[in-house]
């Protein structure tokens, strides 16, 4: 097996967690071609199938109470074992990209009755996450360094920094130079590749400035700038971003 396959699992399990609803069902299908044609992920579902029913580990995983106002909430608890709990999601999925499970009518039953947006992040978080773990970690042997524990943890620790204070009046005229930015690339005649880039760009460097994580909006602050510079028409807004930024990390 090649490491492609561990790369194309990760990557469309991370597209379904990162999902629009409306593209879910496309999403779903792209993980599950992709299980069933990676080998290793194939005989973890067909021995599991062989030795647990899926409709019995719903009935395990359904747990239901009633709340003090008389409100019935139903939770899908996920099994433990790391098979088992791959194989329920795949199963889970399969149902709805058959049609045979509706799944707005399964987020509202299970993660939030009004709002399937929260619903689905829910879902994504407390469904999706653990698979896409348990799928990793049955392909794991393809590419050990990949998955390197230390290496993880050290870069973690390396981006991990206290948050920076940055002046509101201050925040707000960066944003304001940012939104100009925008809106000059989009209402003006720039190439499609161009309005793409820097619509991206405004949006990493808005977040960065959100997250205040000096060590993280230092480097999209350096990508940022020399990415817009090469586009002249952009110069004044970004020397007023630049002085702006310029006291931020004085």
């Amino acid at each position: 097996m090649s490491a492609n396959q561990l790369a194309e699992f990760t990557n469309g399990v991370n597209n379904l967690i990162e999902s629009k609803l409306i593209l879910v069902d496309k999403n779903i299908a792209t993980v599950l071609k992709c299980v069933a044609t990676t080998p290793a992920l194939c005989k973890c579902l067909a021995d599991t199938i062989q030795t647990t029913s899926y409709a019995t580990e719903f009935s395990r995983a359904r747990v239901s109470w009633t709340t003090t106002e008389g409100r019935v909430v139903n939770q899908l608890k996920l099994p433990v074992d790391r098979n088992r709990l791959f194989s329920f999601v795949v199963c889970l999925l399969t149902e709805v990209d058959s049609g045979r499970r509706n799944f707005l009518d399964f987020l509202k039953e299970f993660y939030h009755p009004t709002d399937s947006n929260l619903g689905y992040e829910k879902f994504a978080n407390e469904v999706l996450k653990p698979f896409k773990q348990a799928g990793v970690s049955l392909l794991a042997n393809v590419d050990p360094e990949s998955l390197n524990g230390e290496n993880t943890a050290r870069a973690e620790k390396f981006f991990s920094a206290e948050k920076m204070y940055i002046e509101s009046k201050m925040l707000a005229e960066i944003f304001r130079q940012i939104e100009q930015i925008n809106v000059k690339v989009h209402c003006e005649d720039f190439p499609s590749a161009v309005v793409e880039e820097v619509s991206i760009l405004c949006e990493y460097f808005s977040n960065a400035l959100y997250l205040k994580n000096p060590k993280i909006l230092w480097i999209v602050w350096i990508a940022f700038k020399r990415s817009i510079q090469k586009y002249e028409q952009f110069n004044p807004f970004l020397a007023n971003i630049a002085k702006a930024m310029a006291v931020v990390f004085a």
